[in-house]
């Protein structure tokens, strides 16, 4: 089980052309071996964001997301 588990950011990034963000979790599984996290989703705003604001709401969807998919499970 890895609910215990956490996980670091470790890249977001977003591509204004596209609409597409990428965000990648990293945590070590206590035996020596890395897990991997990452979403890839369209990502639109109405709202006229900054970059840093940009990447906020990425990794709060990216999150949201994986909360989501972990409760599929």
């Amino acid at each position: 089980m890895v609910s215990n588990i956490l996980f670091r950011l470790v890249i977001s990034e977003y591509d204004p052309d596209t609409e597409r963000a990428y965000v990648e979790f990293r945590a070590a599984d206590g035996v020596g071996d890395d897990i991997f996290a990452t979403t890839i989703f369209s990502f639109r705003s109405k709202s006229k964001l900054t970059k840093p604001q940009i990447r906020l709401e990425i990794v709060r969807k990216a999150r949201h997301a994986l909360k989501r998919a972990a409760l599929a499970a």
